[in-house]
């Protein structure tokens, strides 16, 4: 099953296309919406599970013995074993369980990788291939919370960064809203707009250079 597949049916697919074909009837510009499920898998946070396991049944060791003054024998066989249960369950636990893994991520890395791959798809689906350099990237990044703009240079000449902000937050709020089709449709008509008010204007001899579709991102945690 395609990532689009699982949040999206075809009639959302399709009224996401129509939303960038009716956008793209104001204006010359290119927008490619590009929707992944996480950015990266982040499953190297799993080993800071491990860590914080190990840690864990290491002082729930301890307090006990200190707190009912029991002694075991053997105390440091036992101590080594109780950190080492404690890991390998805090290893399987966020290797297994995306949402913890996720949670435990920084969001300065969370922002880094969606920084990164919304480069990568900016470059992968050739967004910079418009005769009039007027492409624009929307990269949706769900598990991660965030959204991306990005223009190419014809456009981002003339609009203010700022001005995508409320692109970003009508996506956003779909999210929010479990109206994530919505969301899309409403930030890709914002854009059209938006590039309409700034002129980049629908050109005589316009042509449709990349297609409408919204793209599958992959990259399941």
């Amino acid at each position: 099953m395609s990532i689009l597949s699982r949040h999206f049916s075809s009639s959302d697919l399709e009224e996401i296309k129509q939303a960038v074909g009716t956008a793209e009837t104001k204006t010359s510009a290119e927008i490619v919406p590009f929707f992944a499920e996480s950015s990266h898998h982040y499953r190297e946070w799993a080993w800071m599970g491990s860590f914080l396991g190990g840690g864990v049944f290491g002082m729930a060791f301890y307090l006990t013995q200190t707190l009912t003054n029991y002694f075991w024998g053997s105390e440091g066989l036992y101590a080594i074993l109780s950190v080492w249960s404690g890991a390998i369950l805090g290893l399987l636990l966020t290797y297994f369980s995306p949402s913890l893994r996720l949670a435990m991520v920084p969001k300065a890395t969370k922002r880094y990788f969606v920084d990164l791959k919304s480069k990568e798809a900016f470059l992968d689906e050739e967004v910079f291939r418009t005769k009039s350099r007027t492409g624009i990237l929307i990269y949706i990044s769900f598990r991660e919370h965030y959204v991306r703009v990005l223009p190419d240079k014809t456009i981002a000449k003339v609009v203010p960064q700022s001005e995508w902000i409320e692109a970003v937050r009508l996506i956003v709020e779909g999210m929010k809203s479990q109206k994530k089709k919505e969301g899309i449709v409403s930030s890709i008509l914002f854009c059209g707009d938006l590039l309409k008010r700034y002129n980049i204007n629908l050109e005589k001899d316009d042509k449709n250079e990349i297609s409408n579709e919204i793209r599958d991102g992959g990259i399941v945690l």
